[in-house]
């Protein structure tokens, strides 16, 4: 499996955001020191500057990483927990979020509870030579029937092939639900391109090894 990029890398701490601020203090200050220290080209002025999902939003920031790489970063705080979202890895997401409620806690006695939930989004774009009608030998006839019956609005033939693969928990449409796995073609490109968008729960590089995992046993 081959990585193209990282689309989505989002690392989620949940929790009631009403015990980050313990003293009542005001958050202006804090939300213009923040902006200041990771260069957020967008961001809230105070609480009652939501987004359109109803999120305070700081929008394409830069993170120094511990190996001195600076990272684009995206923050949001949610009426119950925060999130970074990066297009490298989990791992600098999470690293972010670690300094930047350090930081917080330093600067404004802000206090992030022990009883956190973590939880991620990973969404990749790779290239996998394999095509997924590869998970059984009889969907190639299913296919062929499907090309014969379809009635195509310009007269032409169309190839078809399977689309994707999706995956989820039973709580699907539960607030706590983890994100459902996905592994599709990318709409748009010739199927020889072999281009796969997915996403998974997962850490990026959990991710990536699921997929090399499911590389795997198409070509078994």
């Amino acid at each position: 499996m081959k990585v193209r990029y990282v689309a989505l890398a989002r690392s989620l701490w949940m929790f009631d955001v009403n015990l980050l601020n313990p003293k009542g203090l005001s958050w202006h200050g804090a939300f213009e020191k923040l902006s200041e220290k990771y260069k957020f080209a967008k961001a809230p002025k105070h609480l009652l500057d939501l987004n359109e999902q109803k999120n305070l939003a700081f929008q394409a920031g830069t993170f120094v990483n511990s190996k001195k790489a600076p990272i684009g970063v995206t923050f949001n705080i949610y009426n119950n927990g925060i999130s970074a979202e990066t297009q490298s890895s989990t791992d600098d997401a999470t690293e972010f979020l670690q300094e930047m409620t350090s930081w917080m806690a330093k600067e404004y006695d802000f206090v992030v509870p022990r009883d956190v939930k973590q939880g991620y989004v990973s969404q990749v774009d790779v290239e996998c030579e394999t095509p997924l009608v590869a998970l059984n030998p009889k969907l190639p006839m299913f296919l062929r029937q499907l090309e014969e019956r379809v009635k195509t609005i310009d007269g032409k033939p169309r190839q078809f092939d399977v689309g994707a693969i999706q995956c989820f928990s039973e709580d699907v449409n539960q607030m706590m639900a983890p994100a459902v796995f996905r592994f599709e073609r990318k709409w748009g490109p010739p199927f020889a391109s072999n281009q796969y968008f997915t996403q998974s729960a997962l850490e990026t590089d959990e991710h990536i090894e699921l997929l090399n995992k499911l590389e795997q046993l198409l070509r078994s």
